[in-house]
């Protein structure tokens, strides 16, 4: 077998080696997924101050429940499904313990810089202030498909859910960020 940090080995052969012991292949699927993780809990209402403990506890997870993996099905399908699940979990600890909602544009990672169009950071910040108004399902469909590009069948498993359960939350979820948006989601 290649090396694990090889970019044609994939995620298959990675966790196949990951559950025969490669400590290498492992964190080369945990390097291959890392951002895709800190995007999808920055996107379902993660703050900043907390978005790494969150995404490290997600890896534990994974680590913990590798060899209940079913191999053949989709790894960042189901790694999806654990961060989804571990956004949750954070903002259901967090509404236990009285914290207030911490908004979207604190510590944002994608700050305008100096040649950016400061318009268009203008729009991300009102669509991930609009994610916050839809609800715990329309936000993870939503961000799961338009954003991580998950067909609607990914996204059915990662979220146990049916792929009419998926198309009906992505309708209601694209209706309200409309209405949320007016013109400006157009651009």
């Amino acid at each position: 077998m290649p090396p694990p940090q090889d970019p044609d080995v994939g995620d298959d052969a990675l966790v196949a080696a990951a559950l025969d012991g490669d400590a290498r292949a492992f964190d080369t699927l945990l390097t291959r997924h890392e951002s895709s993780v800190l995007r999808i809990l920055r996107l379902l209402g993660v703050p900043v101050r907390d978005r790494e403990d969150v995404a490290q506890e997600v890896f534990i997870k994974v680590f913990r429940h590798l060899r209940g993996f079913q191999r053949g099905r989709s790894f960042g399908g189901w790694l999806y499904r654990v961060s989804v699940n571990a956004a949750n979990d954070y903002r259901a600890r967090s509404a236990r313990a009285g914290q207030e909602e911490t908004s979207w544009h604190e510590g944002l990672e994608q700050r305008a810089g100096p040649g950016d169009d400061p318009e268009a950071g203008d729009i991300r910040r009102r669509l991930e202030s609009a994610l916050l108004q839809l609800t715990e399902r329309e936000r993870a469909v939503f961000v799961l498909r338009e954003i991580e590009g998950l067909d609607t069948q990914e996204i059915a498993k990662a979220l146990g859910i049916t792929g009419i359960t998926v198309r009906r939350h992505l309708g209601l979820a694209r209706d309200r960020l409309r209405g949320l948006l007016g013109d400006s989601g157009k651009k």
